[in-house]
């Protein structure tokens, strides 16, 4: 069965159990159709009253869609009620499934029963019809004109229930209530002249003649004095019945029923008892930490408030920490739409019935000597107005204390902020698992996990941010999907989600309202520059969303960034000393959806990522090349992004960034992907201008190198330097560049004339040129290689001390660490004096992965340490060996590297002698991966206790 209440704030209960029925839109139609009074209720009026706009083709689709929430809402039993038309749409309820409708009736027959000598019948029945008040009627719907007279209607046909009741108490002898009351309703009311002539006939039958006379005069100059009119003729006969004693008076007609007496004790009033706050029926999990701290809070501050995004779990916090209190009182601020309906919406909280006086002066009273706790939730659309209301009670009430929930906190002077995070997703505190893991028992009983439904459970926690919300919504789709169905869609789509089982604390009817509630909250710039940013992906700085921000943001970008901040849609990491910000996966998600114009929001920043990888990437050979380095890796991801636009909208321009980023995918990965990118800009766009494509050919090579690809490597580069054009000067770098490959990818598969012939051709191509320092010194790597199998160790010695001295002059950081490694390699094949050679090749290592750390540089890094795996066992260390070579295997393979490319220019005799002595090392036990701190440490502790002479 059915009830829809809208004396008061609206509620729609089925068969006894409230239904949430999500934001203030959905609340405000649905009160709009219900003062229809079962007719139907045109679009335009609804689109005047709920939207406050004119009937347009967007308003009837909001309309549309926000009846589609409210029949969700209402479930498949109920759903038919809300009924389309013709001429729009109308609740289909009967006055008896409302509660207007009931008041209506039982005032109707309590009245009925008052007429029929039945006054403890009308005195039940009005007290029953008053009981039905909790506020003031459609109070969603403000001062909307198609409200007004019904609810003059209703409030009119109040008063005189409220007059009537007394009458029939007055009826069956209970004179002390009755009198009691009217005291107090004629202050309330003075000009209602039926409450003066209840309380006179009160007085006098109370003995009190003389009493009641007096307030028959009192209300006679209250009329003339203030309206001009003398008292109407029940007023004026009922004064000259009592003057002449008249004993009719005191007569109780029909007193009451055979088997009652006036005397009997009356029926007490139903007691104005605030609705007990109930804890939620499943289990909370995973703020344990939280909640001490809310508990101190509350201990320590009079005002508390919880902040944090949509869907994060405030409420329930709140109200998990107060539902052992009995003096805890939930206030649902989410569906007031206007200050003035703050401190009724308290007054009912806290059992004030019927005040028509000021409401917040009568909450004050009665928290006066109490001490309670007052949860005030969804504050953040009233933040201003609650501080005409939070102060003066906290003030006038020294045993309260108020929590609050919201997106940003109130303001208000002593408030103690928590800021409430998501759930964690890894790790050891990784409760988001945890919770989605009992929300899907719950609907699957005698489910175990496995390792694949974990593995599901952290990507759906993992898309969905860690919010408990969205956890719950998704485990609710359990009963239909697996994990890895549900992990698959919510990806992309948030409609994915199920919706909050009825009961549920959530004041939203699903994840993106919870989302549009916080949006909907934001003024108009925040709002645009929000939608803007929505393409970012692994965060940005302030300048990049000044760079892709609304074309008319004056540069108020890195305010508009604060506010967001503030209003919990936008997180801000400062750990790092230069800000990033972030937004959550859901809400970009949301922000996309609602993107009036996505493409062109998309364009905006694959043009700032073009920008900023031009600006960064030249960088990258210099003497800037770490800052470059870390500048680069930390905007990979929006990288990524910017380059899949490309590839589909300008493959040219695509093919350009992936190029000049072609040392870049070696030195912060993953390689593998690198290679990916490069293959598909270059087979996007076979047109495309020669350098472009030489220079994307080149990263290739660099790439095909690095993951072992030898043959790929030398087909790079030999195409490369096959589109460059030696007498162009423009071509210069890129030529020197394409030998450079050429010489690496022979170095790779031979050692014999071609290797030597390139080495030469290198030498003399930049011997041709003025080419920068990185250049040079890489030319000179080639040099070595031939040095080395002309056996004239000490040439290799020299001219790799040269190359790095001229890499280390002009700031080439890896060049300079590449020459150290390579010339380790050389001494490591010098079998007569290993252990010399071995302990000459530790010192150079240390220092090549010192300077890789820096860069960082991943790649070459592993290949630095996979060489003191060598040299390491060469000394005798054979366990520190073993361990280092089984974590170097590991981040290679995850890193889709070859840690061994460089110790092929040694030989393959030395490839042979790596391979064997890897081979008797004892083998590991399996622990898990090594973190790469960890594996750096154990080799440069190693090598600083071997590296010195015995």
């Amino acid at each position: 069965m059915i009830l829809c209440r809208v004396l008061g704030p609206i509620e729609v209960e089925i068969d006894g159990v409230p239904v949430e029925l999500g934001g203030p839109l959905p609340r405000r139609l649905l009160a709009a159709l219900a003062a229809g009074a079962g007719a139907p209720v045109a679009l335009s009026a609804l689109a005047e009253v709920v939207w406050d706009t004119e009937l347009t083709a967007e308003v009837t689709n909001a309309i549309r869609v926000t009846v589609h929430r409210l029949r969700s809402a209402l479930g498949p039993g109920e759903r038919a009620c809300l009924e389309s038309t013709r001429q729009g749409y109308r609740l289909a309820l009967t006055p008896e499934a409302t509660d207007h409708g009931l008041f209506e009736q039982q005032v109707e027959r309590g009245m009925a029963e008052l007429a029929d000598a039945d006054p403890s019948g009308a005195v039940r029945t009005l007290e029953a019809a008053l009981a039905l008040w909790r506020g003031r009627p459609w109070a969603e719907l403000g001062e909307s004109l198609h409200v007004l007279g019904l609810r003059a209607r209703m409030t009119e046909l109040r008063e005189i229930a409220v007059e009537e009741l007394e009458a029939a108490r007055l009826a069956r002898g209970d004179t002390a209530r009755a009198v009691a009351a009217l005291s107090q309703s004629v202050i309330e009311a003075p000009y209602r002249e039926r409450r003066w002539e209840l309380l006179a006939l009160g007085l006098y039958r109370s003995g009190r003649q003389g009493h009641a006379l007096a307030e028959l005069r009192r209300v006679r100059g209250l009329l003339v004095e203030e309206l001009g009119a003398e008292p109407g003729p029940a007023l004026r006969a009922l004064e000259r019945r009592m003057l002449a004693h008249d004993p009719s008076l005191l007569a109780v007609p029909a007193a009451a029923r055979p088997d009652e007496s006036p005397s009997a004790e009356p029926d007490p009033p139903p007691p104005a008892v605030p609705r007990p706050l109930l804890r939620p029926l499943t289990r909370l999990i995973g703020r344990v930490r939280e909640l001490s701290l809310l508990d101190t809070a509350l201990t320590e501050s009079r005002l508390v408030t919880i902040i944090g995004p949509a869907g994060v779990g405030k409420t329930r916090l709140a109200v998990e920490q107060v539902a052992d209190r009995a003096d805890a009182r939930l206030v649902r601020l989410a569906d007031i739409r206007g200050a003035e309906m703050i401190a009724p919406s308290i007054a009912v909280a806290v059992g004030v019935a019927h005040t028509t006086g000021d409401p917040l002066a009568a909450v004050a009273r009665v928290l006066a000597d109490r001490h309670e706790v007052l949860v005030l939730d969804n504050c953040e659309h009233l933040t201003d107005a609650l501080a005409d209301v939070v102060l003066p009670l906290l003030a006038q009430c020294p045993g309260l204390r108020i929590l609050a929930t919201g997106r940003w906190p109130l303001g208000l002077d002593g408030e103690r902020v928590l800021t409430l995070a998501p759930l964690p997703v890894g790790g050891e505190d990784g409760t988001a698992v945890e919770l989605l893991f009992d929300r899907v028992r719950a609907h699957r009983a005698g489910w175990i996990p496995t390792a694949h439904d974990t593995d599901a459970a952290v990507a759906v926690c993992t898309a969905l941010d860690g919010l408990p919300l969205a956890i719950e919504l998704a485990a609710a789709r359990a009963r239909s999907f697996g994990l890895a169905d549900i992990a698959a869609y919510v990806h992309e789509r948030l409609d994915a989600l199920g919706a909050p089982a009825r009961g549920s604390v959530s004041p939203h009817d699903s994840l993106s309202a919870a989302i549009a509630w916080s949006v909907d909250q934001l003024p108009d710039e925040e709002r645009m520059l929000l939608v803007r940013l929505w393409p970012f992906d692994g965060g940005f700085s302030w300048q990049a969303a000044a760079a892709v921000g609304p074309a008319d943001a004056d540069g108020a970008v890195f305010a508009g960034l604060a506010a967001l901040v503030d209003r919990s849609v936008l997180t801000a990491d400062v750990s790092c000393g230069q800000v990033r910000y972030r937004l959550l996966e859901t809400i970009r998600r949301y922000c996309r959806d609602i993107d009036p114009d996505r493409d062109a929001t998309r364009e905006a920043h694959a043009e700032w990522v073009r920008s900023f990888v031009a600006g960064q990437a030249p960088l990258l050979t210099g003497p800037r090349s770490g800052q470059a380095t870390h500048a680069l890796a930390g905007e990979l991801a929006n990288i990524r992004a910017g380059i899949a636009h490309d590839l589909a909208h300008a493959p040219v321009q695509a093919l350009r960034t992936t190029g000049v980023l072609r040392y870049l995918w070696v030195m912060a990965g993953p390689v593998p992907e690198g290679r990916r990118l490069l293959r598909r800009a270059l087979d996007a766009c076979p047109e495309a201008p020669p350098a472009d494509r030489a220079t994307a050919l080149i990263g290739l090579s660099v790439t095909s190198s690095h993951v072992g690809d030898t043959d790929a490597a030398l087909s790079a580069a030999d195409t490369a330097l096959d589109l460059l054009d030696e007498e162009d000067p423009a071509h210069d770098e890129l030529l020197l560049e394409a030998h450079l490959r050429r010489c690496n990818a022979l170095a790779d598969t031979e050692a014999g004339e071609r290797m030597r012939a390139a080495a030469l051709a290198f030498q003399a191509a930049c011997d041709r040129r003025d080419p920068p320092g990185s250049l040079r010194a890489t030319a000179l790597w080639g040099i070595a290689l031939v040095h080395f199998q002309d056996g004239d160790t000490a040439a290799v010695t020299e001219t790799l001390s040269r190359a790095r001295e001229i890499a280390a002059g002009c700031g080439f950081t890896p060049g300079a660490a590449i020459s150290d490694l390579q010339l380790a390699w050389y001494l490591l094949a010098d079998e007569q004096g290993a252990e010399a050679g071995a302990r000459r090749a530790l010192e150079l290592l240390v220092r090549a992965v010192a300077a890789f750390e820096q860069q960082p540089n991943g790649s070459d890094e592993l290949g630095a340490l996979y060489a003191g795996v060598f040299a390491l066992a060469v000394l005798g260390a054979r366990d520190t060996a073993a361990r280092l070579h089984a974590a170097v295997t590991d981040h290679a393979e995850r890193g889709g590297t070859d840690p061994g490319r460089y110790m092929r220019f040694a030989g393959p005799s030395l490839e042979d002698r790596v391979k064997r002595l890897l081979a008797s090392i004892p083998p590991v036990a399996s622990g898990g991966t090594m973190a790469w701190a960890e594996m750096v440490t154990l080799f440069t502790g190693a090598a600083g206790t071997l590296s010195a002479p015995s």
